[in-house]
């Protein structure tokens, strides 16, 4: 079943690519022709700006942090430590500085405009920071949840049973994540891949 619609889908997406390319030439009147890279061009901005990561990574993150924060407060309150407060103000810094990040590139990209080439790079660069943003707060602060949470649940103060919780952790989440995230690494190079074939086309 499923080989019978990949042939219409990828149809459709050449249908709309080249009614956009009609809709042009008439506009100029046939005076202007659109180029192979100037259609690519056009695929890979619609496809960039229909992805939905920049929604999706951001409530991620921000339920990493809502977690941490949480958590932190819990520990302070009920065990009275420190690591609780530090994994807070950690979670809290990590995430306004990422937000910043993010905000000063959305703003870099808009000086790109007139520069179809530049913007979509940029645009590329963006996606990027955004995605190795969100990785790297999952493979930092999920250990950190899962020690907080430990904690509590257990109730054992001890610094031994502290950093072994930790590393193990660490270790399991650090490949968790990675592989996790695999799919979307692989779009991101399928999509560099793209942008560095325009230099041919």
């Amino acid at each position: 079943m499923a080989e019978d619609i990949k042939p219409m889908i990828v149809e459709d997406a050449t249908a709309r690519l080249q009614q956009i390319i009609d809709e042009t030439e008439k506009q100029f009147d046939h005076k202007v022709k659109i180029t192979p890279g100037e259609a690519k061009r056009i695929e890979l901005i619609r496809k960039m700006k229909e992805d939905t990561d920049k929604k999706e990574y951001m409530v991620m993150l921000n339920l990493l942090i809502g977690t941490v924060v949480l958590l932190g407060i819990l520990h302070t309150l009920f065990l009275k430590s420190w690591l609780g407060i530090g994994c807070l103000v950690f979670a809290i810094i990590y995430l306004g500085l990422t937000r910043k990040r993010l905000r000063d590139l959305t703003n870099h990209l808009a000086t790109y405009k007139n520069d179809f080439d530049k913007y979509l790079w940029e645009g590329f660069y963006l996606k990027e920071s955004r995605y190795n943003a969100v990785k790297l707060g999952y493979i930092v602060f999920f250990p950190l949840v899962c020690v907080l949470l430990t904690d509590l649940i257990s109730d054992n103060g001890s610094y031994i049973s502290l950093w072994m919780s930790l590393s193990l952790a660490v270790l399991f989440s650090t490949i968790a994540w990675l592989i996790y995230f695999q799919d979307d690494k692989n779009t991101l190079e399928g999509l560099e891949s793209d942008l560095k074939s325009l230099e041919y086309l």
